[in-house]
């Protein structure tokens, strides 16, 4: 099965509610990994500018950190980890997980690239898929998700 964790992005932009937000998100996710579910972590669709292209960039900075932090801090190895979208996917990679090093086993679909984690990385061996923001119909994602969940 899978737990659905939304982080709400005005939530994450505030500094009085970003670290408990984070912390119940973080023990969902454990615990649904704990019991052999799948732990989806996802933002809030709505999307949040500033007024300046700096504050905007500073707010998108605030939620992909969020995202980074609760895989950083997982203790419970997940099955795969999927991140979505080209920055974030990257932060991910090298801050969440460490990876410096991963094999490229294929792709999961179309222009979806599937690694394998190097021994330096948190979780070394397991598959980490980058799925980049424009590619697949609106349902790729979803699709992608119960297939690697049998």
């Amino acid at each position: 099965g899978l737990e659905g964790i939304e982080l709400d992005a005005r939530d994450l932009i505030d500094p009085s509610k970003r670290g408990d937000v984070l912390a119940a998100a973080l023990k969902r996710a454990e615990a649904a990994l704990s019991s052999g579910r799948h732990a989806v972590v996802y933002t809030s669709r709505e999307l949040l500018a500033g007024e300046t292209a700096a504050e905007s960039l500073s707010i998108g900075n605030v939620v992909s950190a969020a995202l980074v932090g609760v895989v950083k801090n997982l203790s419970v190895p997940p099955r795969f980890v999927i991140a979505k979208g080209g920055i974030t996917s990257s932060d991910v990679a090298t801050e969440g997980l460490g990876i410096r090093r991963a094999w490229v086993l294929g792709q999961a679909a179309r222009g979806v690239p599937v690694w394998r984690i190097g021994p330096e990385g948190k979780f070394p061996g397991s598959s980490y898929v980058v799925f980049p923001g424009n590619v697949g119909a609106s349902d790729e994602l979803a699709k992608l998700v119960q297939r690697l969940s049998r």
